[in-house]
């Protein structure tokens, strides 16, 4: 009898160990991922990865990751609880690649866009200027929304329904340059209103997962 309680606790207590190292190793940080892109070095948790790629890191020709607004944190799980950061209008998807030789994004709206805009503009959210592209122009389907004067600070070519107002569903797309990489924010129409942060978040997001901290901008 006692040969077998002694069997017993040992049972016990091995099983009890188990427990507490699974528990252990649910509760400890997944790896960092590294991965260089036009020789700038990033380092992110691996829930910011949109992609295989992404996650693979290593040497990239094109990083993309998936952050919630406005912190530009990772999105929470879907069974956390009471956490639905999945949700389309608090999402940002942040695509980076080496600088495009041909066009500095911030000369877009008025190199490539400007000739493809109808004359009247609009008071738009946040204080931006909504263009409408021309019918039968590449972006035809789109709208433009800009910071006055020109749009260098911000732009955003955003999907139009039928009566002119930003599709609900389908994202915008803003693109800026930061220390040689070209960088693309997709996000709701929503966000719109509130575009200085959105900036403002993107930039301090990328600052924070690039090696060695924040850079020249």
């Amino acid at each position: 009898m006692r040969l077998f309680l002694a069997l017993f606790a040992l049972l016990v207590s091995v099983a009890a160990g188990i427990v507490a190292l699974s528990l252990l190793r649910a509760a400890a940080p997944s790896q960092l991922v590294q991965a260089e892109i036009g020789g700038a070095h990033f380092t992110f948790a691996p829930t910011l990865a949109r992609d295989e790629e992404t996650l693979a890191g290593g040497f990239a020709e094109r990083l993309a990751f998936v952050a919630t607004f406005p912190d530009f944190g990772p999105r929470p799980p879907r069974s956390a609880p009471g956490g639905r950061a999945s949700r389309q209008g608090e999402l940002v998807f942040v695509t980076v690649t080496p600088k495009d030789e041909a066009l500095e994004p911030a000369e877009r709206p008025s190199r490539l866009y400007a000739r493809f805009l109808e004359a009247e503009a609009f008071v738009g959210p946040g204080g931006l200027v909504m263009r409408r592209f021309e019918k039968g122009s590449p972006y035809d389907l789109e709208q433009l929304y800009i910071a006055p004067p020109e749009g260098r600070e911000f732009f955003a070519r955003c999907p139009k329904t039928q009566d002119g107002a930003s599709g609900a569903e389908e994202p915008c797309l803003f693109l800026f340059r930061v220390d040689g990489l070209d960088v693309e924010l997709r996000f709701a129409p929503a966000l719109l209103e509130q575009w200085e942060a959105l900036t403002e978040g993107a930039r301090g997001f990328l600052a924070r997962i690039r090696t060695g901290g924040a850079r020249r901008q």
